[in-house]
């Protein structure tokens, strides 16, 4: 019997031989996990546009013995990835092991499809802008460096005179990298949005394993996983998952 917390370890050893239609199915469980624990195969069949016949081959293909081991795993998963709070110290008896397994789990759920579509995206030394608010920010700097390193032309968007003068020059072939962890941070979202209103750049976002506003909003969305950690009101959680993709990116742009 597997454990049902290894969820991402049993799936990433089996998702690049997915069809697109399971793809997208197992892009949906991912986003939805909240939802999918909670349904029969017949609800997400219809969730996903496909026949039960077609769930139950690809809950097989990605390692599985069947619907309610799968389901099962999904809901131990999601309750493994709820938002915890830490009053005043970093203080969790298993936090080093939950610490290493949401980098693990970020990086085995990271397929090379795509990473291939972010090759490809990138590939052509398009214009980039970076987005970013919050803790994220710092991450947003090191992504900076690495771009600019190999030759890319990169501004970051920090502020709103920044917001302001790209309107005026961004283009639908530019590149937007936008980092939120949360995918809910009400700035990025306006900032989008006014950006939507004049021109559709490529939208490549990292943000949490969930089904949210940035990531819908996104062309390309990578998923980062992380104990998200709260300490006397300001966000210290780890943006160490959002490095160590960022990294994987980057090393194969530069041995292509």
């Amino acid at each position: 019997m597997k454990k049902m917390t290894d969820f991402y370890e049993i799936t990433s050893k089996n998702t690049n031989s997915l069809s697109k239609t399971e793809q997208n199915i197992f892009n949906y469980v991912v986003k939805n996990m909240h939802k999918v624990k909670n349904m029969s195969i017949r609800e997400l069949s219809t969730e996903c546009y496909v026949s039960t016949t077609t769930v139950f081959r690809f809950v097989k293909k990605i390692g599985y013995s069947g619907y309610e081991e799968f389901v099962n795993s999904v809901r131990e998963a999601e309750e493994a990835t709820r938002k915890i709070n830490i009053p005043n110290i970093v203080k969790h008896e298993n936090y080093k092991e939950s610490y290493l397994k949401n980098i693990i789990e970020g990086v085995q759920v990271l397929t090379d499809d795509k990473i291939d579509q972010f090759n490809a995206i990138m590939s052509k030394y398009p214009k980039v802008y970076i987005l970013v608010e919050g803790a994220s920010r710092e991450v947003a700097h090191y992504f900076y460096r690495l771009l600019v390193s190999v030759g890319y032309s990169v501004d970051m968007l920090f502020e709103e005179f920044e917001i302001d003068s790209i309107l005026k020059r961004i283009k639908s072939n530019d590149v937007l990298l936008v980092l939120s962890y949360t995918g809910s941070n009400q700035r990025v979202i306006n900032s989008l949005e006014r950006i939507f209103a004049i021109v559709t750049p490529t939208i490549v976002s990292f943000t949490r394993a969930d089904n949210n506003i940035i990531q819908n909003m996104s062309d390309l969305n990578f998923y980062v996983f992380a104990d998200e950690v709260n300490y006397e009101g300001i966000d210290v959680t780890s943006r160490i998952g959002m490095i160590a993709i960022i990294e994987i990116l980057m090393y194969k742009r530069i041995i292509n």
